[in-house]
């Protein structure tokens, strides 16, 4: 299960990190535009960023039993 669980947390991590290249690349830029951009971006990553992390720990899921059916 140990096994499993690292590549698990791999696999997120690679998926977060491939989310966030392309904005800290565009963050950085020395062209004003990709970095006007990238600070509209920033926001829709981090967001997404934190419904993976909820959905990954089983927040989610928790917190949907616990509207919809109230255990």
């Amino acid at each position: 299960m140990s096994r499993l669980l690292e590549v698990v947390i791999s696999v997120s991590a690679v998926i977060v990190a491939l989310l966030w290249i392309p904005i800290a690349l565009s963050f950085f830029s020395t062209d004003e535009n990709k970095r006007f951009e990238a600070r509209g971006r920033l926001k829709n990553a981090l967001i997404g960023t934190l419904i993976y992390v909820l959905a990954i720990s089983g927040v989610i899921y928790a917190i949907f039993n616990y509207v919809a059916l109230g255990q």
